[in-house]
């Protein structure tokens, strides 16, 4: 996501979202009505307030953040950035835990310090006299930190509940991915749970703060679903992905590979390797050392007609670092390798040289998806 650089916090870069300040600009020309209704103020001096509550809001919710990096980086664990976003801020933690305790006290911090941040604010707004500026921002913001706190701790990925829930399964049943499935599940049903509140719920209000009042207000809920929904998918994802990874093999990946001369015609290349059932091209020199693979999806895009005139070179990408691959890659080593080096085609030959076969991108996706994995 690109963004507006806008500082550190602990160390990590802070970036704020354009939709951020659309947001900002909404939220100030949307909410002085409101404000009027709670507190006797001009309309002038309601759209400061308006703006005032906002960035109030959002100091609440980098607040919540800020503990997630503090904590991450106490354990040890690497922080990309924080986002400042439409939908609040997030915190781009980009190493797992790697025990439970770790993962409760990363995704816990949060809510806690939302809590913390609650009940400062009732307790400064309890100092101002009622329908006061000072009293409508306090206890505002005091209502709106318990609500992300609330929020977040339901039991559902991507939120800080789902981390716990996540947490708590891995601590009992020994399997972090059975955790992260669960919660991605329950992440789904709290997206649905949402959804059914700003569509069919209209008008809910807690204090003086409206969770899904008017129709900017169900649309802003529909959103959060929707981002909720999007996420707890990915965690679902992730969980099969994770399960699958261990038991990746180059040996059931390979395709036998005919090596040819770069100036073959292609025609003639794919007649050899039909023959031999070879679904594979490398191209090498005339020193019979590799230089490029050609693509299996750009031989079938070729049309037949043409390939008697088009040389094996006019498809070949040439070999690059992280092209070439050892067979004795498997597990997590071999989706890095893949990863690293995004490519179609991967040539894939033993310590002493000798060509193995190639590895297909295409292959290694079927693969994962046969397996559950969408």
């Amino acid at each position: 996501m690109a963004g507006i650089p806008a500082g550190r916090i602990f160390g990590v870069p802070l970036v704020v979202s354009p939709a951020w300040l659309v947001l900002v600009i909404i939220g100030t020309l949307a909410g002085p009505s409101a404000i009027r209704n709670s507190i006797n103020i001009s309309d002038g001096a309601s759209y400061l307030v308006a703006f005032a509550l906002i960035l109030l809001v959002y100091a609440a919710v980098l607040a919540h953040e800020a503990s997630h990096v503090l904590v991450a980086k106490a354990l040890g664990l690497r922080v990309g950035r924080v986002v400042l976003q439409l939908l609040g801020a997030v915190s781009e933690v980009l190493d797992e835990p790697q025990t439970p305790g770790r993962e409760y006290l990363v995704a816990a911090v949060g809510p806690l310090t939302s809590v913390l941040l609650a009940g400062v604010a009732a307790a400064i707004g309890a100092s101002f006299p009622d329908h006061s500026v000072g009293w409508l921002l306090a206890n505002s913001t005091a209502t709106i930190n318990g609500i992300v706190a609330a929020f977040n701790l339901l039991p559902g990925m991507p939120l800080d509940g789902g981390r716990l829930l996540r947490a708590a399964l891995w601590h009992i049943t020994g399997d972090k991915l059975r955790g992260l499935l669960i919660a991605g599940w329950v992440g789904r049903g709290v997206a649905g749970l949402t959804a059914a509140v700003a569509i069919l719920a209209p008008g809910i209000t807690v204090g003086s703060v409206s969770l899904n009042g008017g129709s900017l207000g169900s649309f802003y809920l529909l959103f959060i679903a929707f981002f909720i929904w999007v996420n707890a998918s990915l965690s679902i994802a992730q969980a099969k992905v994770g399960a699958v990874i261990p038991r990746l093999e180059m040996t059931r990946l390979l395709r036998p590979a005919l090596t040819v001369e770069a100036q073959l015609p292609l025609a003639e290349a794919v007649r050899r390797a039909r023959a031999i059932g070879a679904r594979a091209l490398v191209v090498v020199d005339g020193r019979e050392r590799w230089s490029g693979i050609v693509s299996e999806a750009a031989v079938q895009a070729t049309p037949a007609e043409r390939q008697p005139w088009m040389s094996v070179s006019d498809l070949a990408r040439p070999l690059e670092a992280g092209l070439v691959l050892s067979p004795s890659l498997s597990g997590a080593d071999l989706m890095t390798a893949v990863q690293q080096t995004p490519a179609t085609e991967y040539l894939v030959a033993g310590a002493d040289g000798a060509l193995q076969g190639v590895l297909a991108r295409a292959d290694l996706i079927a693969l994962l998806r046969a397996s559950g994995v969408r």
